[in-house]
């Protein structure tokens, strides 16, 4: 596993200029895993897993730009936070090169497959034996529409939610169990503040913590490949997360 600071650097790191053509080289210490649906369809993975095990699994859910190493770096930071986690990759190894071209690859992803693919990562991950039956998720964009609702009955310690539209009614969440923390921009006009509001809305029910923070940028603040990159909000709305999930998944804060 890289060294936290190594690691952190990468995460926050200002992007460089020009549009990325491929997905940049995954952080180190990460493992290629998959699993294969029901037709023969298989999708892959990449896993960081912590020294201590076992340990809660967590799935890292990617935006519109795909499983990029940006994605890799926030799996490793939760490893060595005591997580096992696996990025997955709804894309089959589409990546975006701009913020355009992730909006219009986000536009191809298919709803049911999304939610089965994510439905057996779950379940991928309550098999293995360095998982300790706890679970959680982060979904970025497009990621969190489809982890949100599929967490809903799966017995989840977390769910966290960055700049993701989620339509399901709050009937359809009420299974989504453990504390929710959102990130919203101000100025993102698909996961808008009138959705955001909405969606706070239909999560609340008694006993449930729902946290949710605005930052003033755009959406994908938190990806360094966007141009609405926000290094400062992107570390408050990671510390956040971190701070909330690790207590909620049984680790010491």
């Amino acid at each position: 596993m890289i060294k936290r600071r190594d690691a952190l650097a990468g995460l926050l790191a200002v992007p460089v200029a020009g549009p990325v053509a491929v997905a940049q080289a995954p952080a180190a210490g990460g493992q290629r895993v998959s699993i294969t649906l029901a037709g023969g369809r298989t999708f892959g993975g990449r896993l960081f897993t912590p020294n201590a095990k076992p340990a809660p699994g967590i799935l890292v859910v990617h935006d519109g730009f795909g499983a990029v190493s940006e994605f890799d770096r926030m799996a490793d930071l939760l490893a060595f936070e005591g997580f096992a986690a696996i990025v997955v990759d709804l894309f089959d190894g589409k990546v975006a090169r701009n913020d355009e071209e992730a909006a219009a690859l986000a536009r191809t992803l298919d709803a049911k497959l999304a939610r089965d693919v994510l439905g057996q990562w779950f379940d991928w991950l309550r098999s293995r034996d360095f998982c300790n039956q706890r679970l959680a998720s982060i979904g970025f964009g497009i990621g969190a529409s489809h982890s949100v609702p599929v967490s809903s009955g799966a017995g989840v310690s977390a769910t966290g939610i960055y700049y993701g539209r989620v339509e399901e009614s709050a009937e359809q969440l009420y299974s989504v169990d453990g504390p929710i923390i959102g990130h919203f921009a101000e100025r993102d006009t698909w996961a808008s503040p009138l959705s955001r509001i909405d969606l706070e809305v239909r999560l609340k029910r008694p006993g449930r913590v729902v946290q949710f923070h605005v930052y003033p940028g755009s959406g994908a603040f938190a990806n360094p490949l966007s141009r609405n990159y926000d290094r400062a909000d992107a570390a408050l709305a990671w510390n956040r997360t971190v701070a909330m999930f690790k207590p909620a998944c049984g680790l010491a804060p």
